[in-house]
């Protein structure tokens, strides 16, 4: 759905559009068809929709021009068989900030290869991205990938996305390369048309940098942006060569393309030391956005348990050229609350949280701490149309239980909601008064369909409505009582939309099941209200 607030959600499977919830594999588990069985038990679980796999350089070249691929074929079979959508994750020359997945050709051939050099010539355990041949063999395997990918779903039915590296920049002595290609263009003009990029965006922060630099015309890195020259340089030089890749892949098989980031904002900002100096953090956001077009979108990993520190993130990802995607997270309570919440706030579209196989007990049942993310999921997938058709709309809004809340007010067009949070009134119905308690924080997500009709999921949390009245018209307090507790709901039924819209009841309520308010139980998918 295109609308004035967010970019355009990027995911399509077979042509459609797709709202992604599901789980990332670890870093390894691409290495062998055996590795990835607990993946796939965990997706159930879960009930996800989609998973994240990584494939690495040094998996599919262990030798320099012999390419073993056939990991990658089966991992796509693997998912169609399984109903599954892919997103497959590419760790080439960069991964956490370090080369940790580049063969061990490439490794131990520094010349070909370049590191990155500190301000004193001390090589560190990075690649330069300045290498022009490391790009070259780095976009060959990749694009080796993606033929692979084109010729499995030439239907575009299993693939949604690729990620091009990870967690990418220097970590370590160095905020930016020294070496010699990286000192010639520290010390060249910086590139033709940025100074007239900031000029148009005063808002970012290379912008900020620029103008308390003198807002020179022309000139070298350093010049123009003072120290912050450095890792600007650093960002520019790694988001060029991602580009380069990325354009490249899409040249075989056109989808999109993202690259993930290890978060800055946190602690003193130290780039190089709190966060790989480079990558696509916010500060240098806008140098990422500038310079790889042909990425669809940059990510955050959220990992933060502070749920202002989230909403931060949140919101500087979200940009007219850049829609919100989540391609990790936590399992926990932090990220489910935070993941509901930039669904409403920030027309997120889509989630995955990492380390399915951790998820996993001995006894083949779920962690119980993977709990949120999969009440979570129950949810999601139960109104994955209205996350699409209403992305953006103003017509989502989030409930989130803060602590020590006891409720929250909220304000649709003609209605007020107050959530309440904690025990059901009357211990709920009566499929769940002996069931397992959910988890200890109440969330839900609201969306108003139309003047009386709305949609609500959620875990923890019992609604109650009430029509705002004009101010002219009289309201007495036995209206008010009746309102709180005896609504008299036109329909109250439990149940899930299909993909296509439709929507199938599976549980209709009244009497006891109304009285004092609408509970979300996340088994129950979604409960859809008609009021008069």
């Amino acid at each position: 759905m295109t609308n004035s607030t967010y970019p355009d959600s990027v995911f399509q499977a077979g042509g459609a559009p797709f709202y992604p919830v599901g789980v990332q594999a670890h870093n390894n588990s691409g290495y062998s068809m055996k590795q990835l069985e607990p993946v796939w038990e965990v997706c159930r679980l879960v009930n996800a929709n989609s998973c994240a796999i990584a494939v690495a350089w040094e998996r599919i070249e262990p030798e320099e021009g012999r390419f073993d691929l056939e990991i990658v074929r089966q991992i796509v079979r693997a998912c169609r068989e399984r109903s599954l959508k892919l997103v497959l994750l590419w760790f080439g020359a960069w991964k956490n900030g370090h080369m940790k997945y580049a063969p061990q050709w490439v490794k131990m051939d520094h010349s070909r290869f370049p590191r990155v050099r500190t301000h004193d010539g001390y090589e560190i355990a990075n690649l330069s991205s300045f290498g022009g041949e490391t790009r070259a063999l780095d976009k060959r395997a990749f694009c080796k990938v993606m033929e692979v990918l084109a010729q499995e779903d030439p239907q575009r039915d299993t693939i949604l996305a690729v990620q091009v590296q990870n967690e990418l920049g220097i970590v370590g002595r160095s905020v930016r390369d020294y070496g010699p290609e990286a000192q010639r263009q520290y010390e060249a003009p910086a590139p033709e048309g940025l100074v007239d990029r900031m000029k148009s965006a005063p808002e970012e922060e290379i912008s900020q940098a620029w103008a308390e630099c003198g807002r020179k015309e022309a000139g070298s890195w350093g010049e123009l942006f003072g120290r912050r020259g450095d890792e600007l340089l650093q960002a520019w030089s790694m988001a060029c060569y991602v580009d380069d890749l990325a354009a490249a892949g899409k040249e075989i098989l056109p989808v999109p393309m993202y690259t993930n980031a290890w978060l800055d904002k946190q602690g003193f900002d130290t780039p190089g030391i709190t966060y790989p100096s480079g990558g696509a953090v916010v500060c240098n956001l806008a140098v990422w956005r500038w310079f790889a077009p042909h990425l669809d979108m940059v990510c955050p990993d959220m990992y933060m348990g502070d749920q202002r520190h989230y909403q931060m993130i949140a919101g500087a990802y979200t940009r007219r050229d850049n829609p919100l995607y989540i391609p990790e997270t936590g399992w926990g309570v932090p990220s489910a609350l935070g993941a509901f919440r930039a669904v409403a706030e920030n027309g997120l579209t889509g989630v995955h949280f990492f380390g399915a196989e951790s998820a996993l007990q001995a006894d083949g049942t779920l962690h119980p701490e993977a709990k949120p993310m999969a009440e979570n999921f129950q949810c999601l997938r139960a109104v994955e149309p209205l996350l699409l058709s209403l992305r953006g709309s103003g017509r989502i809004q989030a409930a989130i239980q803060e602590e020590f809340a006891a409720e929250q007010q909220l304000h649709f067009d003609g209605w007020d909601l107050v959530a309440r949070f904690g025990p059901y009134p009357r211990g709920g119905d009566y499929q769940h008064k002996r069931g397992e308690p959910t988890t200890e924080r109440g969330r839900a997500l609201i969306f108003q369909l139309g003047p009386n009709e709305f949609v609500a999921c959620g875990v923890g949390v019992s609604l109650a409505f009430r029509k705002r009245l004009p101010l002219e018209q009289p309201r007495t307090p036995q209206m008010d009582w009746q309102h709180e507790h005896f609504m008299d709901y036109l329909l109250v039924e439990d149940g899930r939309f299909a993909s296509d819209g439709s929507w199938t009841p599976s549980y209709l309520r009244n009497g006891d099941d109304t009285d004092f308010g609408v509970y979300l139980f996340p088994d129950n998918g979604a409960t859809r209200i008609l009021l008069e």
